[in-house]
């Protein structure tokens, strides 16, 4: 039996997952690494962490599928981006913790390009936080270790580089050698060779590592397939490849992913706060996010109780928060707790809890996150639809999508129905993997072979209407705290 495996380095943890050529889940293997947050608005990771658990989850992955008449026929990467990685001429990083997708330090070196080239470069991530503003920064700050790299990597271009000792990017993750990064580079005063060549998604990059296939227990040759960011492979796994479907990830952040024809103009992106990266089969992804989605929740439970908080507190938490109504009894969370996404990008905004009482206590403010984050990704879907983005189809997935209440507050606060689906950033690799050693001749196919099944969530006419009052009066919070911020 072929087997298929998704290898996804994730903002939170690298998982990997095997499949069939009909998409059936065989093995999966998870395991987390920490993200560092030193000072206000940063984000980074330890690149040798990623190392060091992928070669976990993969060693036990192999494990799992055991020599039963299995053969691993290929292997598909997806990581998160945008992120900076400069390495030397052995492919080292040169900084210890790295600036991930979440760290906005380059806040002014992004403003400062506006003004010296214009906005062509806007497009991956939020815009101030994308890898040109990120590659300034480390030019401006690191003058000596910008003279010893070799390379300037994102994440996906770094783990190919150790699974196959080969430098490349995918045109959905970190900027490869193109004309549009020309003159970004001339005015970072950074070389475009130092830069990766850019492929296709379904390209076989090489053959996994002689000694890492040891490691792992894998006695073949296994080509690796270069894949795309988390997001896109997420939203290929998840069913979304035609304009108009479109997908909700409610993991660490929340993100609206929606398939387009067509990109969206520079100026658009940058004044809403809207990414757009290609896809597959010339097509396009645009999309709006909230930074912090089910972290908002790992954050609350983190706080009310300390420590490690398992599986069994988080669904006490959540059948709590059920028995409130729509509203959490007055109280309203702005989950802004590592800055604000679309459309209005503020990477300086704070969190916070508005309407205590004494009568408060913690299932209301459960419900208030859950509720919380639901508005901002409406702010985020409305930033999207008044710039013509269509939506006909939306589903919904990740961490926070596995709650049967916070599912239906979505699709309450959105007004529109629900898909919830079970599939994931390792399943849209290892659909393109299928493609790229041709089990399938496209994606599309690929995708009709291998997508989940997925459950339908419908608005409730009732909770619509409160909750449509309750996101006007949401939208009025958010403005006079950042009336009020903005005076300070």
């Amino acid at each position: 039996m072929n087997v298929l495996i998704g290898l996804d380095i994730g903002t939170t943890n690298v998982k990997a997952a095997a499949y069939n050529q009909d998409g059936a889940l065989l093995a999966e293997s998870s395991a987390t690494y920490p993200t560092h947050y030193p000072e206000p608005g940063w984000a980074e990771q330890d690149p040798l962490d990623w190392e060091t658990s992928a070669s976990v989850v993969l060693t036990e992955l192999v494990a799992q599928l055991g020599d039963n008449g299995v053969q691993i026929a290929a292997l598909g990467i997806s990581a998160h981006a945008p992120g900076l990685i400069p390495v030397d001429d052995r492919g080292q990083t040169l900084l210890k913790r790295i600036p991930i997708w979440q760290d906005e330090r380059s806040f002014k070196q992004g403003h400062r390009l506006l003004k010296e080239i214009g906005a062509e470069w806007v497009g991956l991530g939020m815009p101030f936080a994308a890898f040109g503003p990120k590659l300034r920064w480390f030019t401006e700050t690191h003058p000596d270790l910008a003279q010893k790299t070799a390379y300037a990597l994102g994440v996906k271009a770094y783990l190919l580089h150790w699974l196959t000792r080969e430098y490349a990017t995918d045109p959905s993750s970190e900027p490869g050698r193109s004309s549009v990064w020309e003159r970004l580079c001339c005015a970072s005063s950074w070389s475009i060779e130092k830069l990766v060549p850019v492929r296709r998604e379904t390209k076989i990059i090489g053959e996994l590592r002689d000694d890492l296939a040891r490691d792992f227990g894998i006695p073949h040759p296994v080509p690796v397939i270069i894949g795309l960011n988390d997001g896109a492979s997420a939203t290929l796994g998840n069913g979304a490849a035609h304009p108009g479907e479109a997908v909700i990830t409610l993991g660490t952040n929340g993100v609206i992913f929606v398939v387009s024809d067509q990109p969206i103009p520079s100026d658009i992106r940058l004044r809403d706060a809207i990414f757009c990266w290609p896809f597959i089969q010339d097509r396009w992804i645009i999309g709006g996010q909230t930074k912090s989605g089910a972290a908002s929740l790992q954050w609350f439970m983190g706080w009310i109780q300390p420590g490690s908080p398992d599986n069994l507190e988080y669904s006490q938490l959540l059948e709590e928060s059920a028995e409130v109504p729509a509203g959490s009894r007055g109280v309203t969370f702005l989950p802004y707790l590592i800055g604000k996404g679309t459309p209005r990008d503020d990477p300086l905004a704070t969190g916070s809890f508005i309407g205590l009482s004494l009568q408060t206590r913690r299932r209301e403010l459960a419900r208030a996150v859950l509720e919380g984050v639901a508005f901002t990704l409406r702010d985020a879907m409305q930033a999207l639809s008044v710039n013509n983005v269509y939506v006909e189809k939306m589903m919904i997935t990740g961490g926070g999508a596995r709650s049967e209440l916070w599912r239906q507050i979505l699709a309450n606060v959105l007004n529109r129905p629900l898909h919830y689906c079970d599939g994931d950033s390792c399943l849209g690799a290892a659909m393109l993997a299928a493609v790229g050693i041709r089990i399938y001749p496209d994606v599309d196919i690929a995708l009709e072979n291998m997508k989940p099944e997925t459950i339908e969530i419908h608005p409730q006419t009732q909770a619509v209407e409160t909750y449509e009052r309750l996101f006007h009066a949401f939208e009025k919070k958010r403005d006079v705290l950042f009336d009020i911020n903005n005076r300070m």
